[in-house]
């Protein structure tokens, strides 16, 4: 036996309801209008100062009453503007605190310490005729390049996950970061079949070296 279909409810009329508006309006209006027939016929006024009446009731009862809660409510709005700004503003700063959009000034100063005595290595090893040590000093400035990028106040499992979360903004050698990034990860899978010339291995720690320089790092 197939279920029984709900019944609903009638279906409002629209068309109804604004005619019975209309009609209201017009009842309202000519109770208004025998009103002010009878008020002229009974010599309180005539049209003219009935209407004068009306309006200086309404501007001696009514509009002061409308100016204060204009006033109050606009007081309200410009309280309640200057609290959602705040608000907005605290937002703003627990987001870049969180998603590590902002620089940890006094943590990037920290790394700050001429002579660095880490970029003194880096060079010492780029300068080296040992072919080992030039790797070795690209994968120290991409040690330099973890510490610095956590100062400021990223976060990641690893420099290109902090990198990602840089805004070219707030970064201009972002870059260079990448390019040379992705020629320490060349050295760390492919070991000594990694073939690295003096000339790419000075190019590759400039490119280190320009992004220290913007940060004041070195």
């Amino acid at each position: 036996m197939p279920p029984k279909k709900k019944e609903e409810g009638p279906k409002s009329d629209h068309f109804v309801e604004i005619v019975s508006l209309l009609l209201g309006l017009y009842f309202i209006w000519a109770v208004f209008s025998r009103l002010q027939d009878l008020l002229v016929y009974w010599r309180v006024g005539s049209y003219d100062s009935i209407w004068a009446r009306i309006i200086a009731a309404f501007a001696g009862n009514v509009w002061p009453v409308v100016e204060f809660l204009a006033v109050v409510l606009s007081a309200a709005a410009v309280v309640g503007i200057t609290y959602v700004v705040r608000k907005m503003g605290k937002i703003i700063e627990e987001e870049k605190a969180i998603y590590g959009m902002h620089a940890d000034v006094q943590a990037v100063d920290e790394l700050v310490t001429p002579p660095n005595r880490k970029w003194e290595k880096v060079v010492a090893h780029i300068n080296s005729a040992n072919s080992a040590e030039w790797k070795l000093a690209i994968i120290e400035a991409d040690i330099m390049l973890d510490d610095l990028l956590r100062a400021c106040g990223y976060h990641g499992d690893s420099i290109g996950d902090m990198l990602k979360a840089v805004e070219p903004s707030d970064f201009l050698t972002i870059e260079s970061a990448w390019e040379a990034h992705k020629v320490r990860n060349r050295i760390a899978h492919d070991g000594s079949t990694f073939d690295l010339n003096e000339r790419e291995a000075k190019r590759v720690v400039a490119l280190y070296e320009a992004v220290f320089k913007e940060f004041k790092v070195i």
